[in-house]
């Protein structure tokens, strides 16, 4: 899950414990055009923001609205957007598309920090949930799967599921431009390395508000973390922890494998892995390398866009695979 909806809930129990009412929408569908996708949060007190369902104008529309005293109903589904049958709550969004929100009044108190405070945690946890709002009783429930279910009348059912991982080899100055990006894209970033000579060289950890560095061996590494929401990233243009990751991870259910180097460096590679690790063409065809798009990217912040590109492309299921230059 998103760390954007982590920050909105983490902001709304703030907002809560300094003694302010809070509004928290939560996109229950959208229809057409739409920037943001079902389940994504926006929270304001009437004043602050926190997260975003639209880009801004429907977040505009929603604090206006609130400045004339609307939407003090505890629960409500609101509609937005010219295509959905009008309801009294109808706004015209520039993007020709419609989405329907559910607005959550909370109140300071024990009932509303429980609640978020559940919902931290287990947006922060390691497995797939449900989130079921009944708005006639006023009742939140949590279960447990990824597969909401049919919304019936008065109750809504969104699922929140795992949240994607990065899973990094090697310290680099390309790793940390990935962890950076991966982590702002709301993925969870783990990185291991073995190099004595490395320990000095990370210098986003968790002080700087970054992540601490796994130091175990790669193979170890990716057994333990890869799962099918795993991406795993040789960026070490070292063999003795590149090499050892990848044959970890050919036969992990993770959805992408990448290596950083050169065509020749990653045909090389590849011949290491047939040997040395009795891989099949059919596993080394997994292999995405060299890594991410080829958009002429040099210096690590361009090779971490281009990457990360890339990873987020296969995580939706566009496989495109542009031309690389023999470099």
């Amino acid at each position: 899950m998103s760390d954007h909806n982590v920050d909105v809930v983490r902001q709304s129990l703030s907002w809560l414990a300094q003694g302010r009412s809070v509004w928290l929408c939560s996109i229950v569908a959208t229809y057409g055009s739409a920037p943001r996708p079902r389940g994504a949060l926006f929270a304001t007190d009437g004043r602050c923001r926190s997260g975003s369902i639209s880009g801004g104008c429907i977040e505009d529309a929603f604090v206006e609205k609130l400045a004339k005293g609307e939407h003090d109903a505890p629960l409500s589904l609101l509609d937005y957007g010219a295509h959905l049958t009008p309801n009294g709550n109808q706004f015209e969004m520039p993007c020709g598309g419609s989405i329907q929100l559910l607005v959550e009044h909370l109140i300071p108190g024990d009932e509303a920090m429980q609640d978020l405070q559940q919902w931290l945690a287990l947006l922060q946890g390691a497995t797939s949930f449900v989130r079921e709002v009944r708005i006639a009783q006023r009742e939140r429930a949590y279960l447990s799967g990824e597969i909401p279910g049919r919304d019936e009348p008065g109750i809504v059912r969104l699922g929140y599921a795992q949240r994607w991982r990065l899973l990094l080899l090697g310290i680099s100055q390309v790793s940390e431009q990935v962890a950076r990006l991966g982590q702002a894209a709301g993925f969870e970033v783990l990185l291991c390395d073995t190099r004595d000579a490395y320990r000095f060289d990370w210098h986003w950890g968790p002080e700087q508000g970054g992540i601490e560095v796994q130091w175990c061996d790669p193979e170890r590494f990716v057994e333990r973390h890869a799962n099918a929401q795993s991406a795993v990233l040789a960026l070490a243009h070292d063999p003795r922890i590149d090499d050892a990751g990848l044959m970890a991870a050919l036969e992990s259910d993770a959805f992408y494998l990448g290596a950083m180097g050169s065509i020749r460096t990653s045909e090389l590679r590849r011949e290491r892995l047939r040997r040395i690790g009795d891989a099949s063409q059919p596993q080394l065809a997994r292999i995405h390398a060299p890594i991410g798009f080829p958009i002429g990217s040099k210096s690590p912040i361009e090779i971490a866009i281009a990457t990360l590109a890339e990873v987020i492309a296969v995580r939706h299921g566009i496989r495109m695979r542009l031309q690389q230059d023999a470099t």
